[in-house]
């Protein structure tokens, strides 16, 4: 009996030891279910690491401060812009909805120096430690003074665009979402130098998400010109998370360390601002320019490439007439030939082709008229062919119309085009009928122009004005009539084509 006394006696102290153990290792009634259910892999992604007062690309432009073609690399929530950034905050849930029967119906995001105790928000503007004439980001801005504090700007709206944000519940975008910020700074934290600026942002639905453990949320900021969060100037900061089960901002409720009702958090997550690397090289100017007779897409020539120049024949000599009588020209029919000329400028501005020449004439100083400066007005009314009347003039007509070539071509060999470049409409009217029944008929007629006094002062013929030229590729059209008076002889003319990028 005594062993059996002596036993029951150990097991109630034993039960007592145990019940003392057990009783430091349960919270108590006042600990949060923060403390037991943190928000797990968590990250902060930020669209901009750059210190809150840098807002330009590498070439110094800004969104208000555009350069001379009204473009700028560094827009609200671009990598270079840290004044006007967008973050992605994504973690799991520790707290399973659908077993508490507790839905998450608010985010609390509270922006602060240190990543536990009292909170100062971040930034290191000159007198952040004032209530008053603290500066402001848009002052140290203008000052030039590289400093900044952290500020939610503007009145973020639910969504995806620019100046939205986003609740994503395991891969499911959510609606239903408000947004308000505030500043929640503590005035008794060691060395003062409060903010004053918005640092904590609440998110509330009155129906909330029900997650399980373990499913992921995202909450995404998409910055705009007027709704951004802006970084602090310098250093490390920390973003204290929580999420509960009450949509009331009023009072204390959302505050963190005074809700009954949060759910998981009491964690943070940290980042870092660092300044940009600044990369600065040169591409020079190049340009491919090429005159002749064949162009190499449209003839059986073998293997060549994308843009191969195009090819001199001949001493780029055509014959124009009757092949049949040693070229000559008849009263009573046209004749045409054909040249090309391909150009590629890595210009950003553009490139313009011009052509320099004279009009037909012989050795003694005879010359067939030219058929107008301008097709439309052109001199005494010929833009059109006319045999019989004596004329001289050109076009371009379509290079992509030519019969292909059976070579072997790369890969990256296309059809002649001569876009980007826009052709002159005294000059682009080349494809048609030069031996018509009626020669005024414009809609199957090509037209021609030219001027001699392109001679001396080069005119323009093509051009483009905004975007690199690749690769154009011009057929250019030539057409002669002479009439029953037009003096006997050989007649000749020498064209040239210029170009001329634009940087």
């Amino acid at each position: 009996m005594y062993t059996l006394k002596s036993i029951a006696q150990r097991s109630t102290m034993l039960g007592a030891a145990f019940a003392l153990v057990a009783a430091t290792l349960l919270p108590a009634a006042s600990v949060f279910a923060d403390a037991l259910n943190p928000l797990t892999e968590r990250s902060l992604l930020l669209s901009s690491s750059a210190p809150g007062f840098q807002n330009t690309d590498g070439s110094g432009n800004s969104e208000t401060a555009l350069n001379a073609n009204g473009d700028e690399f560094a827009p609200p929530g671009s990598g270079p812009n840290g004044m006007k950034s967008g973050e992605t905050f994504s973690f799991n849930v520790s707290t399973d909805s659908s077993i508490t029967g507790k839905a998450i119906k608010a985010f609390t995001l509270q922006y602060c120096a240190t990543a536990a105790g009292l909170c100062k928000a971040p930034g290191n503007n000159a007198g952040d430690f004032l209530t008053t004439n603290r500066k402001t980001n848009a002052a140290a801005l203008a000052s030039g003074d590289n400093t900044s504090d952290l500020d939610v700007v503007g009145a973020f709206t639910e969504g995806t665009a620019g100046g939205q944000f986003q609740v994503i519940v395991d891969g499911v975008p959510q609606t239903g979402w408000s947004m308000t910020q505030k500043n929640v700074e503590d005035p008794a934290y060691i060395g003062g130098g409060l903010t004053g600026t918005k640092n904590f942002i609440v998110l509330t639905n009155a129906t909330g998400a029900t997650p399980t453990t373990g499913k992921n949320v995202k909450i995404v900021f998409h910055a705009s010109t007027n709704a951004y969060i802006t970084n602090p100037g310098a250093g490390a900061f920390f973003v204290r998370m929580n999420t509960y089960n009450d949509d009331n901002t009023s009072g204390t409720a959302l505050l963190p360390n005074t809700s009954a009702n949060i759910l998981d958090g009491g964690v943070t997550v940290a980042n870092v601002m660092t300044d940009s690397i600044h990369i600065t090289t040169k591409v020079l100017e190049t340009m491919s320019f090429s005159v002749g007779t064949v162009n190499p897409d449209n003839v059986n020539m073998g293997s060549h490439g994308s843009c191969d120049p195009i090819n001199v024949v001949n001493g780029n000599r055509l014959q124009l007439g009757n092949p049949n009588a040693e070229y000559s020209l008849e009263t009573g029919k046209a004749y045409d030939v054909n040249s090309y000329w391909r150009l590629s400028s890595n210009s950003s501005g553009g490139a313009t082709v011009y052509y320099s020449g004279n009009t037909l004439a012989n050795t003694v100083g005879d010359e067939i008229k030219s058929i107008g400066t301008t097709a439309g007005t052109p001199n005494g009314g010929l833009d059109y062919s006319h045999p019989g009347t004596e004329q001289f003039g050109l076009a371009l007509v379509n290079p992509a119309t030519d019969t292909l070539g059976t070579g072997t071509f790369d890969t990256a060999w296309t059809l002649s085009h001569t876009t980007p470049l826009v052709v002159e409409s005294d000059y682009s009217q080349g494809d048609g009928t030069i031996n018509s029944v009626d020669p005024n008929d414009p809609s199957t007629n090509a037209k021609f122009a030219f001027d001699k006094a392109s001679l001396t002062v080069p005119r323009l013929i093509a051009q483009e004005n905004s975007t690199v030229v690749d690769c154009s590729t011009a057929k250019v059209r030539y057409v002669a009539n002479i009439a029953a008076n037009t003096p006997a002889g050989v007649y000749t003319t020498k064209i040239n084509y210029l170009a001329a990028p634009q940087y």
